[in-house]
C-alpha cells in the first residue's frame, strides 16, 4: 500500500487556516507517512511533528499568539513578533533580552487572557523598538533569519518522529528546489527553507545558499508523486484567490505584490498537476506513466469559506485576524474529516 502525504504549502499570516485545519484533521485520527512543506507551512509542519515542551494539540493552538494585539496593529501595523531586525548588534541585544524572565514570559502566550497578551506584546514592542539594527544599503535582506524557531521546535527529537517529512528550499548554485529530510534538517535547513527574498539574505550552508523554498515552487505536488510511493495527497489549499484583493493603503499594497505572484504559481502548480495525473502521459517519463496507470494518487483538498468581509484582512497580523483565520481553519478540517470519515484515509 502506498503513502499518505500531507502538502502544507507557503503562507503569511493566513498559515494559522492551516494550522487550524490540521489540528482538526489530527483530532479526527487521519495520520500521515509523509508531511511535505514549504515556506510558512514549514513553521506550522514542524510545530505539529516536534513541538518543544508542547503537544502538538497546543503547538498548533499557540499559533493563533503569532498575531499582535488588534489595538498595537492598529498603531504599527507590523508584526515585530516574527520580523526581527537584522544585524550582529541585533543578535547580541536579542540573546540578552529573551534571557530576561519577563521577556521570556512574554514569549509564552498559551493560554493567557487578552488583556495579558496586550501587555506581553507591550513588552515585546519595547524590545523591538531598543533593538539595534545594522541594516544598510548592502544588506541582502531586512530581517533576521526567524531567530524565535528554535524555542518552539525540538529539531532533534524531529530524527526521531515517525512520519517521514520534506523541507524544501531553492539552491541558488544549482538553480533548482532542494527538499532536506527529516534526517538532516536543523535549525539551519529550517531557516535556508523560510529565506524569502528582500525579507531575509540567502541563507548559507556549507558551500551552498538557499532562498525560500515557496517563493519558487508553493506545492511540490508532481514531485512528490514521482519521487515517493504515494496513495493518497492530502492538500491544505491556502494559497487561493481569496488573498487577492484591492489594497487599503501603502502597505497593504506591498503584502499584495508579494502574495499575488505566490498565489498564481501556487494555483498553475495545481493545475498543472491535476492535467498531469489526468492528461500528462505525454510529459512523464515512461516510470511515470507506468506508476500512473498502475494506480493513480488520488488528490484532496481541504478548503476554506472566507466570508467576503473578511477578505480584505486576511493578510492582517492583527490578532484577530489571525484567531480568525484559525477558527475557519478549523471548521474547514473538521469538515473534510467529516467527509472523508469512511474513506481509507482514516483506516
Amino acid at each position: 500500500m502506498g503513502k499518505t502525504v500531507l502538502v502544507l504549502g507557503g503562507g503569511a499570516p493566513h498559515c494559522t487556516l492551516m494550522s487550524g485545519a490540521l489540528l482538526a484533521l489530527h483530532r479526527a485520527g487521519l495520520k500521515f507517512d509523509i508531511v511535505s512543506m514549504a515556506g510558512g507551512g514549514g513553521v506550522i509542519g514542524l510545530l505539529y511533528l516536534s513541538p518543544k515542551s508542547m503537544s502538538p494539540e497546543q503547538a498548533l493552538e499557540s499559533t493563533v499568539n503569532f498575531g499582535i494585539s488588534d489595538l498595537i496593529y492598529s498603531i504599527f501595523p507590523i508584526n515585530y513578533k516574527l520580523f526581527n531586525k537584522f544585524g550582529p548588534s541585533a543578535e547580541i541585544f536579542r540573546e540578552y533580552w529573551y534571557s530576561l524572565p519577563t521577556v521570556r514570559d512574554a514569549m509564552r502566550q498559551h493560554g493567557k487572557s487578552r488583556a495579558e497578551k496586550l501587555l506581553s506584546d507591550w513588552i515585546l514592542l519595547i524590545g523591538a523598538m531598543v533593538c539595534p539594527s545594522d541594516v544598510s544599503y548592502f544588506s541582502a535582506g531586512l530581517c533576521a533569519h526567524v531567530p524565535f524557531i528554535e524555542h518552539l521546535v525540538d529539531f532533534e527529537k524531529l530524527k526521531s518522529i515517525a512520519p517521514d517529512c520534506l523541507v524544501s528550499a531553492y539552491c541558488i548554485e544549482d538553480m533548482r528546489v532542494v527538499s532536506f529530510r527529516k534526517a538532516e534538517i536543523t535549525i539551519d535547513h529550517f531557516r535556508a527553507s523560510m529565506s524569502f527574498p528582500f525579507i531575509y539574505p540567502p541563507y548559507r550552508i556549507g558551500t551552498k545558499s538557499y532562498l525560500e523554498g515557496a517563493a519558487y515552487q508553493c506545492l511540490p505536488l508532481a514531485r512528490l508523486v514521482s519521487e515517493q510511493d504515494v496513495d493518497n495527497i492530502v492538500l491544505i489549499d491556502v494559497m487561493t484567490l481569496n488573498l487577492i484583493w484591492r489594497p487599503r493603503n501603502l502597505w497593504d499594497a506591498y503584502a499584495q505584490s508579494i502574495i499575488v505572484p505566490l498565489v498564481a504559481n501556487a494555483r498553475n502548480e495545481l493545475a498543472m498537476f491535476e492535467y498531469w495525473l489526468d492528461y500528462g502521459t505525454s510529459v512523464r517519463s515512461a516510470e511515470q506513466a507506468a506508476y500512473v496507470n498502475s494506480r493513480r494518487p488520488r488528490l484532496y483538498r481541504v478548503e476554506f469559506s472566507i466570508p467576503e468581509q473578511h477578505r480584505p484582512n486576511m493578510l492582517d497580523w492583527a490578532s484577530s485576524n489571525i484567531e480568525r483565520m484559525f477558527e475557519i481553519g478549523f471548521n474547514a478540517g473538521r469538515a473534510f474529516a467529516d467527509n472523508q470519515n469512511h474513506h481509507m484515509l482514516f483506516h
